[in-house]
């Protein structure tokens, strides 16, 4: 019973609420037409209205409204020239609408390119000022060939050239005398060697040299030696048979002589006397290579040297005692083969620094007395090179060479000053 009513109320709810939503729409259509009917408008208008302020007419109406607010464009008037007006029968007038300016950031653009154009034209000029003329290189390079030796460079035809050189040499050594005596040897040679060139091509250069020596030698406590003489004269000649830049190397070959001009050491009393001079011709021919590695400068060169064998000798020679225990008769020197190898670098337009070592291998040397035949056997001899240019001006420089001995037969250090002039 209970659970009929509750039905029966449930169903009435959910109906009377069906008509609280149907019924307004229902009833729309009634009132409408009532409400038309006392203003006197029929429904054909009412829709009409209804149509005319839909979103949709509204939008459409807004765009042909702008359409016809636009200004519209006016046909140029075209003058004709009269028939009866000669100046004007050839031409006619034209009225053309005046050209608007540019945007203002088109012509910021164009300011714009043209101020990256004039910097990167500055750079440019900076950069050029900045570069080592192909002269002022050339120059360099041969500034730093020139600190390390005379026989990778050649002068210009027709140039004259002169040097002065200063050599100092120091050599120390122990010597054992009567078994429990040791003495201490100390040698100083200072050269002062006068050079001349002359350079027939540009490629072709001969020369002379001259040296003027002074020696002391220490021995012990108690004695010394010195003397003053000239050294061996030599003559050279230098050819380049090859242009220097490209791939290869500029090449130098050399020869040259020596005469025997200074004191000879086979014509002295040992005891008493220095020699200043070999005492032989030698003939020598060599190799020069250098090369730039920018930015370095590497050179090398391979020499053979060979001395004449020397006769007609007469020196006598004592032990310990004073006593003649033979005559040397003739020497016959040998042959001698060296090499160096190096690189320089330009410090600066005014300076440059050289580094290069020297080895010089000796086949031995034979002396005849009259009793017998000695050998001397081979010997090594070997130093380490620093150097430095200097242009002090700009056509004359000065160059500095110090030399450290690496065996036993090289002075203990080298001490040399070179300049240079031309003509």
């Amino acid at each position: 019973m209970n659970r009929k009513i509750f039905i029966n109320l449930l169903s009435l709810i959910f109906f009377a609420s069906i008509l609280f939503v149907a019924f307004p729409s229902m009833a729309q259509i009634p009132i409408k037409g009532t409400h038309l009917a006392f203003n006197k408008v029929s429904a054909e208008d009412a829709d009409a209205a209804l149509d005319d302020v839909s979103p949709e007419n509204t939008q459409k109406k807004v765009k042909e409204s702008k359409k016809d607010e636009s200004p519209k464009i006016i046909p140029q008037e075209v003058i004709r020239p009269k028939k009866n007006d000669a100046s004007q029968s050839l031409q006619q007038e034209v009225k053309n609408p005046k050209q608007d300016d540019p945007p203002l950031s088109l012509q910021q653009e164009v300011q714009d390119l043209k101020k990256e154009v004039q910097r990167m034209r500055d750079e440019s000029e900076a950069r050029k000022r900045l570069e080592v003329p192909e002269e002022e290189k050339s120059k360099s390079v041969e500034d730093i060939l020139s600190a390390v030796s005379r026989q990778y460079t050649l002068l210009k035809k027709g140039t004259v050239g002169l040097g002065y050189t200063f050599n100092y040499s120091y050599y120390s050594s122990d010597a054992v005398r009567e078994a429990i005596i040791v003495e201490r040897r100390i040698n100083h040679n200072l050269t002062n060697n006068i050079d001349i060139e002359y350079a027939i091509f540009n490629n072709l250069t001969i020369s002379g040299n001259l040296p003027l020596a002074y020696k002391y030698n220490q021995i012990g406590t108690d004695k010394s030696q010195e003397a003053t003489d000239i050294g061996d004269i030599s003559l050279g000649i230098q050819y380049q048979p090859i242009k220097a830049g490209g791939i290869f190397p500029t090449t130098i070959l050399s020869a040259g002589v020596s005469f025997p001009t200074g004191t000879s050491p086979y014509k002295i009393d040992p005891s008493t006397s220095l020699a200043t001079g070999n005492g032989y011709y030698s003939f020598s021919a060599g190799v020069s290579f250098s090369k730039t590695l920018d930015p370095l400068v590497a050179f090398g060169n391979l020499t053979y040297s060979y001395g004449l064998e020397q006769g007609g000798l007469s020196q006598y020679v004592v032990d310990s005692k004073k006593k003649v225990i033979g005559t040397l008769l003739k020497v016959d020197p040998g042959s001698a083969i060296g090499f160096s190898l190096g690189f320089g670098y330009a410090l600066s337009y005014q300076a440059s620094l050289n580094l290069s070592t020297q080895i010089t291998y000796s086949f031995g040397s034979r002396y005849f007395y009259d009793a017998l035949v000695f050998d001397s056997g081979s010997s090594v001899s070997s130093s380490f090179n620093v150097g430095t240019g200097w242009r002090v001006t700009p056509t004359r420089s000065v160059y500095f060479t110090l030399g450290l001995g690496l065996t036993i037969n090289d002075p203990d250090f080298a001490f040399a000053i070179r300049v240079p002039f031309e003509f």
